[in-house]
């Protein structure tokens, strides 16, 4: 009878599939982000591509069928394909993200800092774009946030576990390790943190907080644009000041100089449509087009199918998400 019921459930995720891989079949082309399923045709607008991230950033995302196509990787690819197409002539990113871990962060900034050669890049704030969330965005020529968006959390977190009390005080459990060096076993949650290692991992917490700063410098302080496009100028006295974990409110960011204005996507259109013109010198309308990389049928099947029988009672879901990437510097509030 159990058996029988798990079929039923596949037949109908298949089905479902089916479906909804029929609506998904052009992989390729974006489209236009309105109720219409037109395709943009010609050369008489500025096509923007409409790029979103939502949720923890790291190289190697648990993803489900709702959140798949807004990863950071696909962020990372779809930034790629966006360079490389001749059609588009700006990108908006969408950013909800609490922010996630150094490399990636830093992966999609180098990419943005790229493409802003050639075209503008704003980044919108949704509910937070906090730490490696902000860092990503910092590379954009402009950032737009809602008054009442998150934002801010500059730093950088290292967590370890440390359950070495409870394997030898309750459950008389010895720990046992031959290393070839005495750092090798840093982090070890089965022993505690010697002075000497906090201090090693300390310098490297600083070294990944400078390298924060750094990007900021380079992406807000010292950009050297010349749009017209309103913008607030981030001063050093306030880097180093507000730069320490602390989150704001989008309304305050603006009044540091962390955001440039306060709005939504229609003020990101709005903005965006005077940079690329210009920046290409002409007066045509921006089109915004949807353009995450989307999912292929196999991906979606795998996904639903995970989902269904494994995700709904995931320990890992009432887990920190500083735990779950530990033993990583992350850019990440939580």
């Amino acid at each position: 009878m159990k058996a029988s019921l798990i079929s039923k459930i596949i037949i109908i995720l298949c089905v479902l599939c089916l479906f909804v891989g029929i609506l998904t079949i052009d992989k390729t082309k974006p489209y236009e982000s309105t109720n219409s399923k037109k395709k943009i045709i010609g050369s008489n607008v500025n096509k923007v591509a409409v790029i979103e991230l939502n949720g923890a950033i790291a190289s190697e995302t648990e993803t489900n069928i709702f959140s798949g196509e807004y990863n950071a990787p696909n962020m990372l690819k779809s930034l790629k394909a966006a360079k490389e197409d001749k059609e588009i002539k700006g990108i908006i990113l969408k950013i909800n993200s609490p922010g996630g871990t150094v490399a990636m962060s830093q992966n999609i900034y180098n990419q943005i800092l790229k493409i802003r050669e050639d075209k503008p890049v704003i980044s919108v704030f949704d509910d937070v774009a906090a730490s490696g969330g902000y860092y990503i965005a910092s590379a954009s020529d402009r950032i737009i946030a809602q008054d009442g968006t998150l934002t801010g959390s500059i730093g950088v977190i290292f967590s370890f576990m440390d359950y070495h009390n409870l394997l030898a005080k309750k459950l008389d459990v010895d720990n046992v390790v031959i290393k070839s060096g005495k750092y090798k076993d840093i982090g070890s949650s089965t022993r505690a943190m010697t002075d000497e290692e906090r201090e090693l991992m300390q310098n490297i917490i600083d070294d990944s907080y400078e390298q924060f700063l750094n990007a900021i410098r380079l992406g807000r302080i010292q950009r050297n644009d010349s749009y017209k496009a309103d913008k607030t100028d981030l001063s050093e006295e306030n880097l180093t000041s507000y730069a320490d974990g602390r989150v704001f409110t989008g309304k305050q960011a603006q009044e540091l100089g962390f955001v440039d204005v306060t709005g939504d996507i229609d003020t990101a259109k709005t903005m965006i449509e005077s940079m690329m013109r210009e920046k290409f010198q002409n007066n045509l309308e921006a089109k915004l087009l949807s353009y995450n990389k989307k999912m292929t049928l196999n991906e979606m099947f795998s996904d639903m199918t995970e989902y269904k029988f494994n995700n709904n009672f995931k320990i890992t879901d009432f887990i920190p998400t500083s735990v779950i990437l530990s033993r990583k510097p992350l850019y990440l509030w939580e």
